[in-house]
């Protein structure tokens, strides 16, 4: 039987190996930081080089799962198309070997003295770029002896008779360790876990390598379920992406078990050490699927393409808005400028609703600008929360004048709806008591509206397009409402005097003018934060 201590190693092992790889993962996005922009934006140059890109980030963060959420993040926000994610996303199932490249080595006994190192530096460091790369390496410090007590702990396992023949239980079925890894790795939720297992198991006399190929095919599979987990809680590309990726491992487990001698073969030539072995499998078996796929990649993207802008209809309100991009500033901004663009939408419903409450009489639709308004309540609840914690990452200047933008834009949005529900209230108010406006007065209010329902249709596409030209033609729309309100007061003080409109409906009629003013003015200070977006920035316009 195994000893109570020899489980508590082994478990206690994959929990110490699941946190050095989160650890290490975290620490190097923060240390990457805006970077990974630059980086990912490479991937739509070739199909190659997208390969390339995401096996390199893949391999140092240490997670395909979170390259696969990055490269979501940068398709939401419009840096990245399909041509450039697919193959990243191919890479990505390959950088997640280095794990088990690193576990066959057996790198355990090299633990602490990294986790001195990764400790001096962390304590001892005052910029907050290098305690993140004192704690990149206390993560991997981790990850090394999570590996040396699993290692430990299956060596201690293979000394058991009753252990090792129920490990092989399936011997005759191999089929099974497929299921069962993958349900294994959908669990833990990382394939480099569970890869680590495996190759502790072969090192250790305690699988074959046939049996430990079989493994490595269901690791495969679970890291693609793990994908289609993350889908289900979040549609749009993410979903499209997971069925890909699913595509992709069944694809490549059928492919490698009808050629399944072969393959076994090629692993066995590799090294005269079994752990060793089954690493160098897991790595060829993603690369070579990988080269395989690679040519199919435009029609992928072409399914993507005619598929995905259904589905993504389906997400809901700033589910986008993903803690796991915060340590990928420019992509995580992209999320929040997206959220922003909704507000600025919803805005504009309002405005819609509001004008038909007075001009036509739908008194009904109040109902509905107060939901909106509850609505823009809570979505800057939220999008001020995620700018708050996208500020204490690492952030380039561009970047960080794109954040102050936002702030102020999420601001003056949420005041703006503020005056558009008080204008809908007084239209109410003044449907219910019945007063009328002259026709001069109802021919200035439309003059407003019109100008109004310009410039937010601007704020829309300038905030989307980060569009500096739109910018400044609000600013120009801004000046006529204000030229038209002024003469609209000095109308109305005329009209006053003559004693043609009487005090009450004065008194609403200057409110009213006062609001749509101030809508005006929220406005014009949301085009002068995209504006101030560009003071960083290389270029003048699109």
């Amino acid at each position: 039987m195994i000893e109570i201590e020899t489980i508590f190693e082994i478990i206690g092992g994959m929990a110490i190996l699941l946190y050095g790889i989160h650890l290490s993962g975290v620490s190097l996005q923060k240390i990457m930081g805006f970077k990974l922009e630059e980086i990912l934006g490479k991937t739509k140059d070739s199909p190659i080089k997208g390969l390339a890109i995401g096996t390199g980030i893949t391999a140092v963060i240490q997670s395909s799962g979170t390259t696969i959420t990055m490269l979501i993040g940068f398709m939401s926000a419009g840096l990245l198309g399909c041509s450039g994610a697919v193959p990243a996303m191919l890479g990505a199932n390959i950088g997640s070997t280095i794990t088990t490249q690193l576990a066959s080595f057996q790198v355990g006994i090299y633990a602490l003295p990294i986790l001195t190192i990764g400790v001096f530096i962390h304590i001892f460091a005052v910029r907050k770029i290098k305690k993140n790369i004192g704690e990149a390496i206390i993560g991997f410090s981790f990850l090394f002896l999570g590996m040396y007590f699993v290692f430990n702990g299956m060596h201690s396992v293979s000394h058991s008779l009753a252990a090792v023949d129920l490990i092989n239980h399936f011997d005759s079925s191999k089929i099974a360790y497929i299921f069962i890894l993958a349900f294994l790795t959908l669990l833990l939720q990382s394939s480099s876990a569970t890869s680590v297992l495996v190759v502790a198991l072969g090192a250790s006399q305690i699988i074959d390598l046939g049996t430990a190929l079989f493994m490595i095919l269901g690791v495969n599979l679970g890291s693609s379920l793990k994908v289609i987990y993350m889908g289900l809680k979040r549609k749009g590309f993410l979903t499209s992406i997971a069925i890909m990726h699913l595509l992709f491992n069944m694809f490549g487990i059928l492919l490698f078990l009808i050629f399944f001698k072969y393959f076994d073969y090629l692993a066995g030539i590799t090294s005269d050490d079994t752990g060793r072995q089954i690493a160098n499998g897991h790595t060829l078996y993603n690369i070579i699927s990988a080269l395989i796929f690679l040519p199919f990649v435009p029609f992928i993207v072409k399914f993507i393409n005619k598929h995905t802008s259904r589905i993504k209809a389906e997400e809901s309100k700033l589910s986008y808005l993903s803690r796991k991009l915060l340590y990928t500033p420019s992509v995580a901004l992209g999320q929040a400028n997206r959220a922003v663009v909704d507000m600025a939408k919803t805005v504009n419903e309002m405005l819609e609703k509001s004008r038909l409450i007075f001009f036509e009489n739908k008194t009904d639709l109040f109902k509905r600008v107060e939901e909106y308004e509850e609505e823009m309540d809570e979505m800057t609840g939220k999008i001020s929360e995620y700018l708050a914690q996208i500020s204490q990452q690492n952030l380039s200047k561009k970047d960080l004048m794109k954040l102050y933008s936002l702030m102020h834009i999420t601001t003056d949005l949420e005041h703006l709806s503020d005056h558009v529900l008080t204008v809908s209230e007084l239209f109410v108010d003044i449907k219910e008591e019945k007063i009328e406006f002259s026709e001069k007065s109802i021919r200035e209010l439309t003059a407003i509206f019109g100008k109004l329902r310009i410039m937010q249709n601007l704020v829309v596409k300038s905030l989307e397009e980060d569009n500096l030209r739109l910018a400044h033609e609000i600013i120009k729309h801004e000046n006529k409402v204000d030229e038209i309100v002024k003469k609209s007061l000095s109308n109305h003080l005329e009209r006053m005097n003559r004693g043609i409109c009487t005090l009450e409906k004065g008194k609403y009629f200057t409110e009213i003018l006062t609001n749509l003013e101030r809508i005006g003015d929220h406005s014009d200070n949301i085009a002068y934060a995209v504006v101030d977006r560009f003071r960083y920035k290389g270029s003048s316009d699109k």
